[in-house]
């Protein structure tokens, strides 16, 4: 079938533009909402590629700067409705922010502001702890993880981490509003992204023992049947501590505190409080304390090989947050364990540089953004933005081999290739902070096309976000709640060659890994949304809008 891919959403006015089409043409033109050409040009044969298996031309517009609404024609082809304008990603940014807000565990939801989509109080209950004869525990709070409504503290610290991060290179993300209760602090109300982030740390600060160390999860014993979350009434459970979730939270709350400081002093210290002690419990227990699911479990693990990237990321982050220079042999310590692992290629799904790792397992390059943040002129420092530019430039590299400009390879198709690409260009967009160096904008432009539409499965992978975005994530209370469209905001998974569940193997054999996606609710594999598949997308957005 004959396809203009371009991005549904659209393109500031002086940004890169182009389309990519899958058949031959010599020219297209660009037509106004009157049907009127206003653009027309050549179209440049790239030819086949490897992630898409199609034989691409493309069509770049960039010349085209007036605010408006236009279709692109080709030999008789017209692509989907797109716009150019200096707001055009403003309703984009603040649907990204506020599926945070939809997916509040507890009885934090009101219809005022989650209209059709509130639900009623949920997993109020207090928690058995797994194993322990101990009292049961309050957990209650925070965000459902996923498709699932488990709560993670690996999964949800690095979602805070990317929003937080956004807050510190991108202050203009303070300024985004989008339709969440206020939240009073010191200086009147905390901006919204800050008061919605909350949610999240209220919640892990109760995963937190007294003794500093951190709960790893609270879910049921089992998944959930697809039921609204009121209707998930099984006992909940807190199963065992891990290393990687209290360094995890150690960091965190450091970096929370760099921020909720200027806004509640008395909360800044509390985070960073309880981030010193969860470190001291780091500190006190050297070997990795790793995580395996209970027997019989089956609720979302978030293993880990090692806990290094972890405590490397708590070291640098309570540097950056409190200065003090005692961290710094830490952070040679384990950067140098961390150097030595990644030689024996036991980092799995990641196929950068381990330092510029950025979630939801390995997270040492959440550590480089501490230490970029802290920029002190030092070897540390130099080296962590060595890496950044270095990654940013084999992004670019990978860019040039495929006919969308993407920094995808073959290999990066996997389970959460969305949340690969997202990585990649938060990395693409702290280099080219580094540098100035648009080249580097430029291959960060070509992602957010290819996430909003400018793909071979010719789908916006946002919901409620382009003429043909997807709707049927792999999420409980959408599928069930008898409302025809999702809540919008939600990133898909994205296509993954592995194709782990029975509904994906309806996808053709051989296909192209960009090709290896269905929208459907059964597809779990290619098609659950999760906090942490959310959150890089506001950082990469608040890049891009800065």
């Amino acid at each position: 079938m004959k396809n203009v891919y371009v991005n549904q959403v659209g393109f500031l006015e002086n940004a890169e533009k182009k389309a990519v089409l899958n058949f031959k043409a010599s020219d297209f033109s660009v037509k106004n909402e009157k049907g009127e050409t206003v653009f027309s040009g050549a179209v440049k044969h790239f030819g086949t590629d490897d992630i898409s298996g199609e034989d691409t031309y493309v069509a770049d517009f960039s010349g085209l700067t007036k605010k408006g609404s236009y279709r692109i024609e080709a030999d008789g082809v017209t692509s989907v409705k797109f716009g150019i304008g200096e707001n055009i990603y403003d309703r984009l940014m603040k649907d990204v922010c506020k599926c945070f807000y939809y997916l509040r565990c507890g009885d934090a939801l009101d219809k005022k502001y989650a209209g059709v989509y509130y639900h009623k109080p949920c997993h109020l209950s207090k928690a058995t702890v797994y194993g322990e004869d101990v009292p049961p525990v309050d957990v209650t709070g925070g965000w459902h993880d996923a498709g699932d409504f488990g709560r993670y503290s690996t999964a949800g610290a690095v979602a805070v981490a990317h929003l937080l991060y956004a807050v510190r290179f991108y202050k203009s993300l303070l300024n985004v509003e989008f339709d969440i209760p206020k939240v009073p602090c010191d200086r009147g109300n905390l901006p919204d992204i800050l008061a919605e982030v909350k949610v999240e740390l209220d919640f892990l600060m109760k995963m937190q023992r007294e003794n500093g160390s951190v709960w790893h999860k609270v879910t049921t014993f089992n998944h959930a049947p697809f039921v609204m979350p009121e209707d998930d009434r099984e006992e909940l459970f807190l199963f065992s501590v891990s290393s990687m979730a209290t360094a995890d939270i150690a960091a965190v709350f450091a970096l929370a505190y760099t921020i909720y400081r200027d806004y509640d002093r008395k909360y800044a210290e509390r985070l960073l409080s309880l981030s010193k002690k969860a470190y001291d419990w780091l500190l006190k227990n050297p070997e990795p304390l790793l995580f395996k699911n209970a027997k019989g479990s089956n609720t979302g693990e978030y293993g880990e090989a090692e806990d290094i990237s972890n405590r490397f990321w708590a070291a640098s982050a309570l540097f950056e947050a409190t200065g003090d220079a005692s961290y710094v042999k830490d952070i040679t310590e384990q950067k140098e364990r961390l150097s030595k692992f990644d030689k024996k290629a036991k980092f799995k799904g990641y196929q950068g540089d381990v330092f510029t790792c950025l979630g939801w397992a390995e997270v040492a390059g959440l550590g480089a953004l501490s230490l970029l943040l802290k920029n002190d002129d030092n070897g540390l420092t130099k080296e962590m933005k060595a890496h950044v530019i270095g990654e940013a430039d084999r992004l670019c590299k990978v860019s040039k081999e495929n006919g969308f400009g993407l920094p995808m390879a073959r290999k990066d198709f996997i389970w959460g290739s969305n949340m690969e690409l997202l990585k990649y260009m938060m990395i693409l967009s702290v280099a080219r902070d580094l540098t100035k160096n648009e080249a580097y904008g430029r291959v960060l432009g070509a992602g957010v096309d290819y996430i909003l539409g400018c793909n071979s499965m010719d789908t916006s992978y946002v919901t409620g976000n382009g003429e043909k975005a997807f709707k049927n994530p792999h999420l409980r209370p959408t599928a069930v709640d008898d409302i025809e469209e999702p809540w919008p905001g939600l990133v898909s998974g994205g296509p993954n060659t592995g194709l782990q569940d029975e509904r994906a193997k309806e996808v053709p054999k051989n296909s192209a890994p960009m090709k290896c996606y269905l929208d459907h609710v059964d597809c779990y594999s290619l098609n659950e949304i999760t906090i942490y598949w959310n959150s890089p997308f506001v950082f990469v957005l608040a890049g891009l809008l800065k």
